[in-house]
């Protein structure tokens, strides 16, 4: 097999895709599972590289996450299972600067980058610090927040509740610089790697923390589509893939696995034809399916909101949170709310009034 294998091979493209998109239960991704020819993990043997010769022609495989077998211990770093889903945000927000940073050297190669995160996002969405935002005046109040609501559109997070299976499915989209199908595996599929060490105006740099969502569902499923003016020599098309936790049969040393179209690691891929015909705009989507909240996971959608404010306090770009209903929150963290309050005015803290008492006796 020399070239990637086109999911279009093996399915009704288009139907399949289109099942994927609204895939949000385990027993959902099983059955979109049992229509692919793949090697089963209990049969498969790979440890670190995987021959010409091992790979089972016209099948898929189960490749370790990052290449690397024994990859449990790393990717359920997590104690919190809040945090992954933050990581996963970020990595959106890194997204959306990475577009117009990539844009803008196409326009000028000696372009300097941006300093910052913050910086970068100043300069490509004139946004400040969120939490300066209620400090401004009136007319540059009503100016940032209309930049930071259109902005917020194009990075959502969606908790959806099954009431059948009782699972949580947790989705994280964003319409960033998105990766082609033969680079999903060396960028959203690596592990402790990273592209962005000589990037000051990215986050991240450890390549770690977003997998640890892996350990907290039971499936995951990652597409990713790229912007089409970014593609330099690369076909376009919609990369595609589903990661699992994998137990082997007489072995103690289990570890999470994604689908693999070659033997180098790529991922199955949908034709531009597939993605045209539904729509799907440039871009990432995770979608970590039968979530685990932990204690009190029946209340998550009421924790959601606080959580996720508490843990991205000060956020550098704003996101929609849809949590299990059709409209949004605008999620600008907790440093903006306090901001905001401060501007409103001071309210009283305790709920009740006690009246002054006399010490003179203490």
């Amino acid at each position: 097999m020399n070239t990637q294998t086109d999911l279009g091979e093996f399915v009704d493209a288009e139907g399949f895709l289109r099942k994927a998109l609204c895939a949000l239960t385990s027993k959902d991704i099983e059955i979109l599972l049992e229509q692919i020819p793949i090697v089963s993990e209990q049969e498969d043997t790979y440890c670190s590289e995987i021959s010409q010769s091992e790979w089972h022609e016209g099948k898929f495989h189960w490749i370790p996450v990052g290449r690397e077998r024994c990859n449990a211990g790393r990717i359920k770093l997590a104690n919190n299972p809040i945090n992954p889903i933050a990581e996963r945000l970020i990595n959106g927000m890194e997204a959306l600067i990475e577009l117009h940073r990539q844009r803008e050297l196409e326009k000028d190669r000696e372009c300097p980058a941006p300093c910052s995160p913050r910086e970068a996002v100043k300069r490509y969405f004139g946004l400040p610090q969120l939490d300066q935002i209620p400090l401004a005046s009136d007319q540059e109040k009503k100016s940032f927040t209309q930049i930071a609501r259109e902005l917020a559109r194009k990075l959502r997070i969606r908790l959806v509740s099954d009431k059948s299976s009782r699972e949580f499915a947790v989705i994280i989209e964003d319409e960033g610089i998105g990766q082609t199908p033969e680079n999903v595996h060396k960028t959203l599929l690596s592990l402790g790697a990273t592209t962005k060490g000589d990037k000051p105006y990215l986050i991240g740099v450890f390549g770690q923390g977003g997998a640890s969502a892996y350990a907290a569902c039971k499936y995951s499923w990652v597409l990713s589509k790229r912007a089409e003016d970014l593609r330099d020599e690369s076909k376009g098309g919609i990369g595609w893939t589903i990661i699992k936790h994998i137990f082997p049969k007489g072995r103690r040393d289990d570890y999470f696995a994604y689908l693999a179209a070659h033997p180098d690691g790529r991922v199955p891929f949908f034709s531009e034809k597939v993605s045209e015909k539904i729509g799907i705009r440039h871009g990432t989507r995770f979608a970590h399916i039968g979530y685990d909240f932990g204690r009190g996971g029946a209340q998550i959608v009421r924790r959601l909101f606080p959580a996720l404010n508490h843990v991205l306090f000060n956020p550098i770009i704003p996101y929609e949170l849809y949590a299990a209903r059709d409209s949004a929150d605008l999620m600008n963290g907790n440093a903006y709310r306090l901001s905001n309050l401060s501007v409103r005015g001071p309210k009283p803290v305790l709920d009740k009034i006690f009246e002054k008492q006399d010490m003179s006796g203490c």
